[in-house]
């Protein structure tokens, strides 16, 4: 018997908590406008630290809508992705308790999980002994709990995977719940992602092999993708969810899709922890996406870029985007959303495909935030000042991580 043809699928809500604030109107405000979300790093004492500027969520706003004893017995990173799903449901318009609870799941990346909370809880342990030490730090420590967590908050008994891959853990989230949807192993699938690296041994590691931002001068300009004063990494935290769902159920249940999910691929430098490679492995990772996607290079209208106003990351998209595009990449739309948010390790990919369903969906092109005059190697056909207003059709969404990893996601409009 043939396989049955993969089943379309949309993306139809979208959650957001980011340095921009609670929901997604704020955040797709601030990217569409290019306004900067970043300011002084208030976590800790950062005053001896290499890096004192970062993007910060709220302190405000959100935990309520948890019940009291999960954010007794969670830790804030599984916290933030929870009120992301439940932001991401309520614009979806979906109940997921209609969709039976095995064909529900969840996807969700994060680089380092909840870090914090266990350096919280080491300073616990050291002052105060092993009894004092929160006896739920399983529930906010690990990669694996806020996936877990929000399977529990939504019921889900379908497939339930958590990736730890580094920067493109989200993106590759979305793209292997996209699959499960497209294959009809589920109906309803949150994907997504979340991180809270604002850690005082994160800010120190990180400092220390000269990857962050070090200037101590406006904050809202110390992240700059593309830009010739790009001088490193702002990290910022948030977490990013987007309901995925059949175009046919969607549709059946009277849902506005944002964007459709067309395809996705990964690759690897394979040149070690910080090798940034030629761009020859990033751009397969993108033709091999676009093969999938049913798409040529051509039919690309824009892409939302990983860009990290790192030097060797800036200059490694560039590099992949004209071994993918050519010539055609000095004129091709390209936009990076972090001017605006930093650099929300494993969960940009999911708030860089929130951007692009939204772009899609609004028929406008994001600015990068701060670029004003393109490094050399960098020269692109950027978005710069202010938003652009064009039907893209096609989207592509990168995201490049230590190690070499390359991960590319497609999507189009409905």
């Amino acid at each position: 018997m043939a396989p049955s043809p993969a089943r379309p699928v949309v993306v139809t809500g979208i959650g957001v908590i980011a340095p921009t604030g609670v929901g997604r109107v704020p955040f797709w405000d601030a990217v569409r406008e290019g306004r900067s979300a970043l300011g002084a790093l208030t976590r800790f004492d950062a005053s001896g630290f290499p890096s004192r500027v970062a993007g910060q969520v709220p302190n405000h706003g959100w935990a309520h809508r948890l019940e009291a004893r999960v954010r007794r017995t969670s830790g804030p990173a599984t916290q933030l992705l929870l009120v992301a799903g439940l932001l991401a449901l309520e614009d979806a318009g979906v109940d997921p308790t209609a969709v039976a609870p095995e064909r529900r799941g969840v996807q969700v990346g994060t680089a380092l999980g909840g870090w914090r909370t266990a350096e919280e809880q080491m300073d616990v342990l050291r002052a105060r002994g092993p009894r004092r030490v929160n006896p739920f730090l399983a529930n906010g420590a690990p990669p694996y709990s806020p996936g877990a967590a929000l399977a529990t908050l939504v019921g889900a008994e379908g497939m339930q995977t958590s990736f730890t891959s580094g920067c493109p853990a989200s993106l590759q989230a979305i793209a292997h719940g996209a699959a499960a949807v497209a294959r009809d192993e589920l109906d309803l699938c949150l994907v997504g992602g979340v991180e809270r690296p604002l850690a005082e041994i994160v800010i120190a590691g990180m400092g220390r092999t000269h990857e962050l931002y070090g200037g101590h001068d406006d904050p809202a300009v110390a992240s700059c993708p593309f830009d010739a004063r790009h001088a490193g990494m702002v990290l910022s935290e948030g977490a990013c969810v987007l309901v995925l769902e059949s175009l046919a159920g969607a549709m059946a249940r009277g849902a506005r899709p944002l964007a459709r999910v067309l395809g996705a691929a990964d690759s690897c430098d394979a040149r070690g922890l910080y090798g940034p490679g030629d761009g020859s492995a990033g751009a397969r990772a993108v033709l091999t996406a676009l093969g999938r996607a049913g798409r040529a290079p051509d039919d690309v209208g824009w892409v939302c870029a990983h860009a990290n106003a790192s030097p060797a990351f800036d200059l490694k998209e560039a590099m992949v985007l004209r071994r993918t595009f050519g010539a055609r990449a000095a004129r091709l739309p390209v936009s990076s959303i972090k001017g605006v948010l930093g650099h929300a390790l494993g969960a940009s990919g999911a708030l860089q495909t929130a951007t692009a369903a939204l772009a899609l969906a609004r028929g406008t092109l994001p600015p990068t935030a701060n670029l004003v005059r393109p490094a050399e190697g960098c020269e692109l056909g950027h978005v710069i000042g202010e938003a652009r207003p064009a039907r893209a059709g096609v989207a592509v969404v990168t995201s490049y991580g230590y190690g070499g990893v390359n991960s590319c996601l497609v999507l189009g409009e409905v």
